[in-house]
């Protein structure tokens, strides 16, 4: 609710968005639609088919978004043509360091990026960060990882011997 009194005036579908989220029985409706048994959104890889499309028609390398978490996934976009790479947002907030767990074999990180967008709510105020406290043991280790970005790892060790200015 509070990022949307802050984007009330970008346009009508923010204020829309607004009366639905914060009005019940709209509120109700909105979540029992949207996580309804049965919906299965697919979200990785949802643009694939038009990345495809777009590929066959251009001779420009095409890039794809659409919440690519998975090694195997991005690998099998790409060797069948679908795109020439894909774009990662989302899945890395939740797992920065999702490319060093492909380089070490891993085909998808343990805990993967719900899609809940409380990163994108809460960054206009608060650090960038994953805000969905089911990926994490404890609040505080959400926190943790959330302002780990002020000191990236070994940044302590390399301030030790010197090597920082």
């Amino acid at each position: 609710m509070r990022t949307y009194d802050t984007l009330l005036s970008s346009g009508w579908r923010a204020v829309r968005n607004y009366i639905v989220f914060k009005t019940w029985p709209l509120s109700a409706f909105f979540s029992w639609w949207w996580e309804r048994p049965g919906r299965r959104l697919g979200i990785e890889g949802i643009n694939l088919p038009g990345s495809r499309e777009v590929k066959q028609k251009v001779s420009k390398p095409v890039l794809c978004t659409g919440g690519f978490q998975t090694a195997s996934v991005i690998a099998g976009a790409i060797e069948r043509g679908d795109c020439d790479g894909v774009t990662i947002a989302r899945p890395l907030v939740a797992n920065p360091d999702l490319v060093r767990l492909f380089e070490q074999g891993h085909d998808a990180p343990p805990r993967p990026c719900t899609y809940c967008n409380q990163c994108l709510f809460n960054f206009i105020e608060n650090p960038l960060g994953c805000y969905e406290q089911a990926r994490f043991d404890s609040r505080e280790e959400m926190v943790r990882q959330i302002l780990s970005i002020y000191e990236p790892a070994g940044a302590a060790a390399a301030a030790e011997a010197g090597e920082l200015a």
